[in-house]
């Protein structure tokens, strides 16, 4: 048995149990609309589907993906260097790919991701590249011209970031994001359990949010709780009754019931994840001690280990790793990637040792990609970008999307190297989506902008990504 001990005042608890309860009061035809849709999606999954997560990797800042991801073949890394100017990398830095791209170029992984070189080799990973957040299919020209509408707040951190993980790009205030919107459809293939289908390791986050699904938030390493609430020392048996009188109290005023009913729950949401937690093994100490994101997705092992006594048939986990919003310099980038694939590479090691590498992916996102041209030593705010999907439903060893041309003056460069996206954030995530067991006919509930990219009537994938079987 684990023992899992986590010090903190009431009032840190508070704030914590917060984060996993009911996230607002809404009209009770809301609510049922809401829950028809949701058990119709449910009633449209085959019964004898198994277990399914999907985990979000948001690197926060912008992730200079073109010195993840980068030609290598003579030419093309010429122009690559030519573009970059001052932080191109050598390309002794970069690990050839296996395949070459539809056009005969050959990319090469960065050398500091040996993990994920290894899970793209081996057909457990896969690169969707030239992503990001479009209102519509945009060139150069439309949107020089005026005639092409982009994303609200283009090149800002807080609004990308919003439409990275809400898909509407056309607000800047979206009410809740497209992982969450998913969860509201799919919630009711889980049994009854207090813990809800969305986990965050990294605090609350858009990606998950909606108006009927709650987040159940924790910090790594920790289960939220109330220090000593189930203490046999008769003193704190005595405090816990006491708290738990007050909130039980029938409370005339609809804010303070709702904010009493939320406190219990989520009590008994810590408890239910406590004691779930405790019933099974520790993850292996294959996970690096000093690595954030390591941390973080050790916990996302272990709440998996523990999805039959969660009563869980699919979850979402949301795991964030900052400081890619490298301005004045790149120097530190490498040491990223490496802690990024280290931890990726640790994951998904522990997936296959727990026998479930084919029904948990993880995918990365980010708020955009940098410029091609330097900034100083490091890169500007941009658009298009690069990503990574790991999984054993991925269709692996593959590049999706258009990897683009890296070269200033393109077709594709808006200025200074920054490139209009060729694959929408909307067909990306729709194949995650259709993976986790949201039909074609619910997609539009989850991406409202999906249809300005892709037929629903067509009987393809939006990109072949995922294996759906």
């Amino acid at each position: 048995m684990k023992q899992r001990v986590k010090r903190s005042t009431r009032r840190q608890f508070l704030g914590e149990a917060s984060c996993a309860s009911v996230g607002s009061i809404s009209a009770m035809s809301s609510i049922l609309s809401l829950r028809m849709t949701g058990s119709l999606a449910a009633d449209e999954t085959d019964e004898g589907d198994n277990y399914k997560a999907l985990v979000c990797v948001f690197l926060a800042g912008g992730n200079d993906s073109f010195n993840m991801v980068t030609p290598v073949s003579a030419d093309d890394y010429a122009a690559y260097a030519s573009a970059r100017g001052t932080i191109a990398l050598p390309s002794s830095d970069f690990t050839p790919l296996p395949n070459a791209l539809p056009d005969g170029r050959k990319l090469g992984l960065h050398k500091n991701m040996p993990e994920l070189h290894s899970l793209y080799a081996a057909g457990d990973a896969a690169l969707v590249c030239n992503v990001g957040t479009l209102v519509e299919p945009s060139t150069v020209a439309g949107i020089q011209a005026g005639t092409t509408k982009v994303p609200q707040g283009l090149f800002s951190h807080s609004d990308q970031q919003k439409h990275w993980q809400s898909s509407l790009p056309e607000t800047r205030s979206p009410a809740s994001g497209w992982g969450g919107r998913m969860s509201d459809l799919i919630k009711d293939l889980n049994g009854v359990s207090g813990v809800s289908i969305n986990i965050s390791l990294a605090g609350i986050n858009l990606f998950q949010s909606s108006e009927n699904t709650s987040i159940f938030s924790k910090s790594p390493g920790s289960t939220p709780g109330i220090a000593n609430w189930n203490n046999p020392v008769s003193t704190f048996v005595g405090r816990r009754a006491t708290v738990t009188d007050i909130l039980e109290a029938e409370y005339g005023n609809v804010f303070e019931r709702a904010f009493a009913s939320r406190t219990l729950d989520a009590i008994s949401a810590s408890e239910e994840y406590r004691v779930a937690l405790e019933a099974v093994p520790a993850a292996s100490g294959s996970f690096s001690s000093t690595n954030p994101l390591s941390l973080q997705l050790k916990d996302v092992a272990e709440t998996i280990a523990a999805r039959s006594s969660l009563s869980k048939r699919r979850q979402t986990f949301f795991v964030q790793m900052g400081g890619w919003d490298h301005h004045s310099s790149l120097d530190e980038h490498p040491t990223m990637l490496q802690q990024l694939s280290e931890a990726i590479g640790e994951f998904q090691t522990e997936m296959t040792a727990m026998g479930v590498s084919d029904k948990v992916t993880l995918f990365t996102a980010s708020d955009f990609g940098r410029t091609l041209s330097p900034n100083g030593g490091g890169s500007d705010h941009a658009w298009g970008g690069n990503q990574i999907v790991v999984g054993g439903a991925v269709n692996g060893n593959k590049v999706y999307g258009d990897y683009p041309e890296l070269a200033l003056g393109s077709i594709l460069d808006s200025g200074r190297g920054r490139l209009v996206p060729t694959t929408s954030v909307d067909e990306y995530f729709a194949e995650l989506a259709l993976w986790m067991g949201v039909s074609k006919s619910s997609l539009p509930l989850v991406l409202p902008n999906l249809g300005r990219f892709y037929d629903l009537a067509s009987p393809e994938a939006p990109l072949d990504l995922m294996d759906l079987g």
